[in-house]
Order: C-alpha cells, then structure tokens, then sequence
C-alpha cells in the first residue's frame, strides 16, 4: 500500500492507494481472456480457424505418443500399405508409417512458420515505429529501403539461400535457420508498413501528446505507450502470413530444396508420393490434405480476427 500526503487550504490530507497484487493480475488476464472469447465466439469464422487450429496443436505436440512410429525408419516388409488399423494411413514406398510422417513432418513444418514469422516481426516493427514516429527524412529513408525490399521477388530470396545451403551441405538445423531467415526477411518489409501505419495512426492522439507533456522518451512513447495500440493488424498479419509461410515450405520441399530425405516433410512426401498417385494414391492423398487443413486453419483464423480487430470491417 502506497500513501501520499496532499496538503489544502484546510490542513493535510492522507490518500491511500492499494498497489495492484498477484491476484489483481490474474483477475485482469482472466478478464481479458474472457473478454477475448466472447469476441472470438461472435465470429464464426474465426470460431472454427481456432477450434481447426487447437485440434491441429494438440495432435503436433503430442505426435511422439499418438504416431507409434519411428517416422523415418524403413519397414521392409511393409512396403506400400493401404490404411489400415496397424498403419492409419498406409505406409511409403519404404515402408515407413506415412500416419507418423505426418505428424512428425507437421511438427517441423509449423515451427519453421512460427519462427519465421516472429523473426519478420522482429525485423519489420521496430523499423516501422521509428518510421512512423519521427516521420520526415528518417522515415522517407527507412521507406525507401522497405519499398526496394518489396520490389524483390520473395521466391527468388527463398530459392538463393536455399540453394546456398545446399551447396554448403548445410542440413539439419542449419538448413532450417537458413529457411527462417529467408521466410522472415522476406516477411519484414511487409510488418514494417503494416507498423509505420499503425503508428500514423496512433500518434497524433491525446494520450500521446500528454506523454510528451510530461516528458516521456521518444523510444519509450513509440514502444511503451503506441506499441500495444497497434497489435490488432500486426496479429491478423502475422496469422495469415502463417498460412502463406507453411505453402512456401512445402513448396520449396516438393521441388528439391528443402530438407533432405528421410526427414518427415509434407512438400517431400508429396513430392516422392509422384509415381505412386494412380495405383496407390493415399500416399499423396494424406500428406495434401495435410497442407490444406493447416493452411485452412490459419487463414480461417485470420479472417475472423480481422472482422474482430478492425473497426473498419462493415458490422457483422
């Protein structure tokens, strides 16, 4: 409890002020979470990205005790198997379990994109808030650079390291930080205008002014007092972005260029699953599917917060 003493025309006043407690902190996250459901359960659309998306992490996170497989030992005596109860969705040319694959393929996969995209935050906002907060020549240059970085085409940034990494016998981890370097430097230009805008926005606004008032630093105004004023379009960004990530790296897998065999990947199994689509095509069928109800999630998800998010979106 913190006490001030104010002196009147009357004599000296005492007023007490109850510092917040633990508890008062998760009743205020309890409040926003509650708050954040109800939102969340007024749209349908992003009702059913989440309940995709919870689904879709729950089975990743515990793929080690559902797949009951090793994902990239070969069963020679289980070559090209249908589904059935021993293998859910049928075996591989090598006989390796194509149910475990998935999953384990999964895991990989949305990790790149999660990282990927957090490292195109990182990037992009802080050169979007200086942008937009001090504006004039500080702005005009870090634009200019963010528009030549726009101009160049992504796929061509993805194809280069990744090709380097291959020239460089880079595997493993190494070749996934390459992959997130590549997918979220491509990704920072387009947070650093998404940023610069919000910060536009925000920073002719009266709390921001009574900030200067008082003598607030410049970083500390841009990042401590606008920062959390412009989540909204950076979050319905950044989930969208994930759909779009988790394409680019099963693209890249299907045409060669990304994680060497026998490493669980959606884009490679679908890729190797080629000879086999008229005779036996589960083995293609599942790793597609796959993809889909991933990019599916995540953009369902990402349309229903922006109808949350954005005040401009027509009412529901």
């Amino acid at each position: 409890m913190t006490t001030l003493n104010a002196r009147n025309g009357e004599g000296e006043e005492r007023l007490e002020i109850q510092a917040p407690t633990i508890g008062d902190w998760f009743k205020s996250v309890r409040m926003w979470f509650s708050g954040a459901f109800d939102e969340l359960y007024k749209s349908k659309t992003a009702m059913a990205g989440a309940c995709m998306l919870l689904s879709l992490i729950i089975v990743l996170v515990f793929a080690p005790v559902i797949s009951g497989y090793d994902p990239v030992k070969p069963d020679y005596n289980a070559f090209i198997q249908e589904p059935s109860a021993e293998h859910l969705f049928g075996t591989d040319r090598f006989g390796r379990d194509i149910f475990a694959r998935v999953l384990w393929g999964g895991r990989r996969l949305v990790s790149i994109a999660f990282a990927a995209v957090f490292f195109g935050l990182i990037l992009g906002i802080p050169a979007g808030f200086i942008a937009g907060y001090y504006g004039g020549y500080t702005d005009a240059m870090i634009m200019r650079v963010v528009d030549g970085l726009l101009a160049f085409p992504g796929i061509l940034l993805y194809l280069l390291l990744v090709t380097l990494a291959r020239e460089w016998h880079l595997e493993g981890i190494l070749n996934d930080l390459i992959l997130i370097f590549a997918l979220g430097f491509a990704f920072s230009p387009e947070a650093a205008r998404l940023s610069r805008g919000a910060v536009l926005t925000e920073k002719h606004k009266e709390y921001v002014e009574a900030s200067h008032t008082t003598g607030e630093a410049d970083l500390y105004i841009a990042f401590r007092q606008i920062g959390p004023n412009c989540v909204s379009p950076l979050i319905v960004e950044s989930t969208v972005r994930l759909g779009y990530a988790i394409l680019i790296i099963a693209a890249l897998s299907f045409l060669g260029l990304g994680t060497p065999p026998p490493t669980p990947d959606w884009g490679g199994d679908l890729s190797s699953a080629r000879d086999y689509m008229e005779t036996n095509p589960y083995v293609a069928i599942f790793p597609g599917l796959a993809i889909c109800y991933t990019v599916l999630a995540f953009n369902l998800f990402g349309d229903g917060l922006r109808d949350i998010l954005d005040p401009r979106v027509v009412e529901r």
